[in-house]
């Protein structure tokens, strides 16, 4: 008689831990942020990062269009969180940044931009497909994990880092005609052990800007 007593509390125990599981495990996977949210990008150390630059983030979930092809000259290195580094305060180059795909649904964008220094014989290359773009009005940001390479006469260095654009589309007779306002950092987050030793360290960063960047 206590065997079949027994029996059912048991079937009612594990049907009960079992439930509880299944509940936590749904809960784990509700916590992973989405790639459409600031959260997927931004861990502790990028936010002391992105604080001390002091860049601006559009957020909002209406961004305008950002599709285009813009100049960017001079690529001006506003600010520095490297010490004792030689880019601040200094006009390092032109670049050439390009906005493709957007998908508004999505909030995502793909992002290239291709960077030529004019203080020595290199050039770099940020990108990646899918990126976050918030924002609303005119006004957005952009983030994303770039795909990054610094190519030079005698060797190429591969490297991670947090790219944030921020700025204002300037929209006339209902055409794009460039970015005002632009603010762009480049956070290190993995320079694959820099071999070559030509890389920013990891968790450093420097903001970028430019008052217009025209589309092309």
């Amino acid at each position: 008689m206590k065997i079949n007593i027994l029996k059912p509390f048991l079937f009612f125990l594990i049907l009960g831990l079992t439930a509880c599981s299944s509940n936590d495990s749904n809960e784990d996977e509700n916590s992973i942020p989405e790639k459409n949210s600031y959260d997927y990008y931004v861990n502790t150390a990028m936010q002391k990062a992105i604080d001390d630059l002091g860049i601006t983030i559009h957020k909002g979930l209406t961004p305008p269009n950002v599709e285009g092809v813009y100049a960017i000259n001079p690529f001006y290195c506003a600010k520095s969180t490297q010490p004792k580094d030689t880019f601040e305060d200094l006009e390092v180059g032109v670049s050439t940044l390009t906005l493709s795909n957007q998908n508004t649904a999505k909030l995502s964008v793909d992002f290239n931009n291709f960077l030529i220094y004019s203080i020595m014989f290199k050039n770099e290359t940020w990108q990646g497909k899918g990126s976050f773009i918030s924002g609303e009005g005119n006004k957005f940001s952009i983030l994303l994990h770039s795909n990054g390479e610094l190519e030079s006469n005698n060797s190429v260095s591969k490297f991670q880092n947090l790219i944030i654009l921020s700025g204002e589309i300037d929209v006339q007779n209902n055409k794009i005609k460039g970015i005002k306002n632009l603010q762009m950092a480049s956070i290190m987050s993995d320079d694959y052990g820099d071999p070559h030793k030509t890389l920013i360290e990891i968790g450093q960063g420097r903001l970028f800007t430019n008052s217009y960047a025209p589309l092309q």
